[in-house]
């Protein structure tokens, strides 16, 4: 007979509520919540890179997903120079990257793949597939990172604090935006978080079992080293963090020879990699040594590098990066409230043995990291290849959340629902910046200036695959029109001496010129600067074209703020057209 009381109903709602199902829906919720999030900054709010390092390391991962090596079509005149004084042959066609770090780019091959049919930029595409590819990838290890976080947030303090805590990180917006950005920031964070449960192991074997087996001791080291040492290979500036490891561990761990397990296995994790970059370029690290800052360093651009200047005022570089990294720390730290408050943590004396000297650990690393921002810098911007704070926000986040919990116990607030609130408040504090994200309208369609992807995708047209161009933007042309593109020389002089002696196998036919060097500061960089050989042609003087190869011009939109000086007219025939 059916139940016309409303019990039945009332049992099925308090096991909702209450019951069984209970756990089951909140976690269907936030899921969907999640999802929610993610679909609209991959499908809403994501215009496309806007990083020259995150499209170099793209085009780099297409080389590799087409069989072409660890090779770029990013030529750098520098990198020309360090072959040529290292004796070694210039590969016409598929030249060899010697800046960036191998791992993430190699990682990228597989979201690229998946793309394959749609490598060629069409001209309707305003975001590049390769784009959203990438970012969908790189939120999958972001959701990935939360996972790993939980559990060494655990195993330093609890479930509770570690459930917050993945709360916090989740709500992070510069997090979101690191994850779109192709940038290798989000896995170094799930990589430093893997590094860091396998150092909170060790020193629980330190603590806890002084005695024993001192083969599990060296074990662990050396899972320490390679962490590091894979670190490293995504980005080389997170060799610092290993530096800030070893001045810890010479300290903590006992005996101190222990930390030496792992050195030797961060050395052995670079060494594949340091010899391939030696049989290519002469050095083991290449170009990346060179603390060059920005794309339009002019030693980068240069075939005969002065690096005279290069350590000059180098006390007063590293002091002005930190300065500057200490005025921006916060933003750096996404705005993040449990974040920030890690530096206060450092003066409570946590029950937890591990937990307590960690953090020391912790800070260690991230001094290492600061001054070798400071080195590489400037770091100016919280989206930036070179910014490293955001890697530390789940660890400071697991420290201040800690803090800030026990200093609400201290006020005598008990009840449970008051508890609740405050860690309500706290993710809510840390959401903000989230939701005016979320919930404000596109500021653009595009990252113009200076990207417009179906404009730089058209050179893929009008010039062959073999067919060589020359910007002050070349990573984008090599992103976006798949075509081999030589970053802005020091001179005209230096291009046409790179083109006539046919030194990449061809000569160049094309200069593309766009806001990157026309939006430079007009006294300092255009006529007194680094651009200064080529003030003429970036402002469209025609008596620069006297005795220039490329006499043929066509200017492109925005308002003819793009210009492409060619051998030929290549565009009145072109059917393809965006």
């Amino acid at each position: 007979m059916l139940d016309t009381s409303g019990k039945g109903l009332q049992t099925f709602l308090h096991a909702i509520e209450q019951g069984r199902f209970a756990p089951l829906l909140r976690a269907l919720a936030g899921v969907v919540v999640l999802l929610t999030v993610a679909l609209i900054y991959l499908f809403v709010k994501f215009t496309g890179f806007d990083s020259p390092a995150a499209m170099d390391q793209a085009q780099i991962a297409r080389s590799l997903a087409s069989g072409e090596g660890f090779s770029t079509k990013y030529i750098r005149p520098m990198a020309l120079w360090q072959m040529n004084r290292a004796e070694k042959s210039v590969a016409g066609e598929h030249f060899p990257d010697l800046n960036h770090a191998p791992l993430w780019p190699t990682l990228n091959v597989l979201p690229l793949t998946l793309v394959r049919g749609s490598w060629e930029m069409g001209p309707q595409d305003i975001v590049y597939a390769g784009d959203r590819a990438l970012a969908a990838f790189s939120i999958l290890l972001f959701l990935l990172a939360v996972g790993v976080a939980f559990f060494v947030a655990r195993r330093l303090f609890d479930t509770q604090v570690a459930f917050i805590a993945c709360l916090l990180i989740l709500v992070t917006d510069l997090l979101w935006q690191y994850a779109v950005s192709g940038l290798p920031q989000i896995f170094l964070i799930l990589l430093l978080l893997v590094t860091s449960w396998a150092i909170v192991r060790a020193m629980d074997e330190q603590h806890d079992a002084p005695q024993a087996p001192p083969l599990k001791k060296w074990l662990l080291q050396l899972g320490i080293g390679l962490g590091f040492g894979l670190l490293t290979l995504s980005h080389w500036l997170a060799a610092w963090l290993f530096f800030g490891y070893l001045f810890f561990a010479f300290f903590f761990f006992r005996p101190r020879i222990l930390p030496l397990a792992a050195l030797l296995a961060f050395a052995l994790a670079l060494v594949p990699w340091g010899l391939r970059n030696y049989a290519v370029s002469g050095t083991p690290f290449g170009i990346a040594l060179y603390p060059l800052g920005t794309e339009s360093n002019l030693l980068l651009r240069s075939l005969e590098p002065d690096f005279s200047d290069l350590f000059y005022g180098f006390k007063m570089k590293l002091r002005l990066g930190l300065l500057e990294q200490a005025g921006l720390l916060f933003s750096f730290l996404g705005l993040n409230l449990a974040a920030g408050m890690f530096f206060a943590s450092l003066f409570h004396p946590f029950k937890r043995l591990t937990a307590a000297r960690f953090r020391w650990c912790v800070l260690a690393m991230w001094v290492a990291a600061t001054i070798g921002m400071a080195a590489y810098g400037p770091v100016t911007k919280a989206v930036s290849d070179l910014q490293l704070h955001a890697i530390f926000i789940p660890l400071f986040a697991f420290y201040g959340l800690a803090f800030l919990l026990v200093l609400w116990n201290r006020l005598g607030f008990t009840h449970s629902l008051m508890r609740l609130g405050f860690n309500a408040l706290l993710v809510v504090v840390a959401a903000l910046p989230l939701l005016f994200t979320l919930f404000a309208g596109n500021a653009r369609a595009v990252n113009w200036p200076p990207y417009i992807p179906p404009y730089i995708g058209i050179l893929g047209d009008w010039y062959k695959p073999k067919e060589i161009l020359c910007s002050d933007m070349p990573w984008a042309v090599a992103w976006y029109a798949n075509r081999k593109c030589l970053l802005l020389p020091d001179s005209p002089r230096t291009m046409v001496q790179i083109s006539d002696y046919a030194v990449l196998g061809s000569d160049i036919r094309g200069l593309y010129l766009t806001p990157v060097s026309g939006d430079a500061k007009f006294l300092s960089e255009i006529v007194f600067g680094t651009y200064k050989q080529w003030g003429g042609l970036i402002l469209r003087q025609p008596q620069s074209l006297q005795g220039f190869p490329l006499k043929t011009v066509r200017l492109l939109p925005i308002d003819g703020q793009v210009i492409l000086y060619s051998d030929y007219d290549r565009w009145s025939s072109s059917n393809k057209q965006p």
